[in-house]
């Protein structure tokens, strides 16, 4: 069967190649992978821009810039182009992307196809708070989600025809976006799956996008703003199907960001800030989609993430695909590319349980210490302040979080009386960038009993490894 340019001969004569070049080795992560030559296809991938005010626009012409330079032959955004939902910041994407494409063209003369989406804030954030009360004409002519507004803009703006869902081809790979609907009435996936199935090959890889994670994908069924799971559904009968979301604003720094089960999906992070969506954690927003039980006050605030402005390059290659993954804000590298053959076949190199058995903990430096000093917050309330090094990455494994256990030692016993998790604060940075100390501040009065502590802190990677802990003590 031939799509466009793309055969089943194709696609095994690239595995025979790839046998030739891999051997019997898997490949996971490489430096510098998307700049070997042969690329099918180039990709530049960004989500949740949320341009709002002028200015906001400087690292999205950045992002292009690099995927122009980069020789991307499409630019993919899943969604959440507008902050709050109004035609004006919609226009100036628009103006953004043909300023770096003028016509749709690349300056060496190539086609660059436009894959956008809308997401929740494009359409819906117009009528947060209620600001068009009795306004209807101002509604019409600020609104993109009021009445036929999106179709009509959409069309005005980026001169191609609204479609709830479309399919494109790109170099031959089909590819499939879906805009957000409003709450209730969803995406219709199954059923365009359903109309399309002669379109698609289930050997070849394909890629689509929405605005919210498939359910029970990347980040699995905890993670922030999933959808109700007819994505899942409608994709679980391809396996080469590679799926692309945003709305968590999750970090690529986070190796959970690329899931492989029925099909692969993949987190595509923000380009405006990263998530701290993160329940159980004291310098975190909570997470509503995960743990739900009472919230009590902290004594940390949330730590500051919007210096997190995150994207990727996804090239096709014969035989693999391979993630490269930025940061635009200071125009870096966020770590080693990911890299995962084709096609999809079990045992799946990105599957959550296989990663984590390859993952190793990080530790702390030889020597390191944790500190302890006691406070008092602006009412008066006694606090307790424990600091630590930043721990060190092993075989690539970055520390994601901390656990910090408070030990009533007494009376030739030793008592956990508490225990409390941190997200480590560079989390989301560049790995040149890492290294920043953590800390962990506690209400005295959470301890239940009072006398000697030893504080034990542990290093976490993101499936949960755990390093060696050190120590620090203070009498409470």
């Amino acid at each position: 069967m031939r799509q466009n340019g793309l055969t089943r001969r194709w696609f095994i004569g690239g595995m025979a190649g790839a046998a030739a070049t891999m051997g019997t080795r898997r490949l996971f992560a490489m430096a510098d992978a998307a700049k070997a030559p042969g690329a099918k296809l180039k990709m530049g991938v960004l989500s949740d821009i949320h341009l709002n005010r002028e200015g906001d626009e400087d690292t999205f012409l950045n992002a292009l810039s690099y995927f122009r330079d980069a020789g991307a032959d499409a630019v993919l955004i899943a969604g959440d182009i507008a902050d709050t939902g109004r035609i004006v910041q919609l226009k100036r994407c628009a103006d953004c992307w043909f300023k770096i494409f003028p016509n749709g063209k690349a300056p060496d003369g190539r086609t660059v196809e436009q894959l956008f989406i809308y997401g929740n804030h494009c359409v819906t954030a117009w009528t947060w708070g209620n600001p068009y009360k009795d306004n209807e004409a101002g509604a019409a002519a600020e609104a993109i989600g009021y009445r036929e507004n999106r179709a009509r803009i959409w069309d005005e703006f980026f001169h191609e025809p609204y479609q709830p869902i479309w399919l494109k081809r790109v170099k031959g790979f089909p590819v499939i976006g879906a805009h957000w609907e409003e709450r209730g009435k969803g995406i219709d996936i199954e059923e365009f799956m359903k109309a399309h199935a002669k379109e698609i090959d289930p050997a070849l890889p394909f890629f689509y996008t929405q605005h919210a994670h498939p359910k029970d994908t990347c980040f699995g069924r905890w993670s922030w703003g999933h959808d109700d799971g007819r994505s899942t559904r409608a994709l679980s009968p391809y396996p080469n199907a590679i799926a692309l979301s945003g709305h968590s604003h999750y970090s690529l720094t986070d190796e959970r960001t690329v899931w492989q089960g029925a099909f692969t999906s993949i987190n595509t992070s923000s380009l405006r800030y990263t998530s701290l969506d993160f329940a159980l954690r004291e310098n975190s927003n909570g997470n509503n989609y995960g743990y739900k039980a009472k919230k009590r006050e902290r004594a940390m605030r949330s730590l500051g993430t919007g210096d997190g402005r995150q994207g990727m390059l996804l090239s096709v290659f014969d035989d693999h695909v391979v993630i490269e993954r930025r940061e635009f804000l200071g125009n870096q590298s966020l770590g080693d590319d990911w890299v995962f053959p084709l096609p999809c076949a079990d045992p799946k190199p990105f599957a959550y349980v296989e990663r984590a058995k390859r993952r190793t903990a990080p530790q702390f430096p030889a020597g390191a210490e944790v500190k302890i000093a006691l406070t008092k917050d602006k009412k008066e309330r006694q606090l307790v302040e424990i600091t630590f090094p930043a721990a060190e990455a092993k075989q690539k494994c970055r520390v994601f979080e901390y656990e910090v256990t408070a030990v009533l030692v007494e009376d030739d016993v030793d008592l956990i009386q508490l225990q409390r998790r941190v997200i480590a604060p560079d989390f989301h940075l560049p790995e040149k960038s890492a290294g920043k100390p953590g800390i962990c501040v506690l209400f005295a009065d959470d301890l239940p009993n009072k006398g000697h502590y030893r504080f034990d802190v542990r290093p976490i990677e993101c499936f949960g490894h755990k390093g060696e802990p050190i120590h620090g003590t203070a009498v409470i």
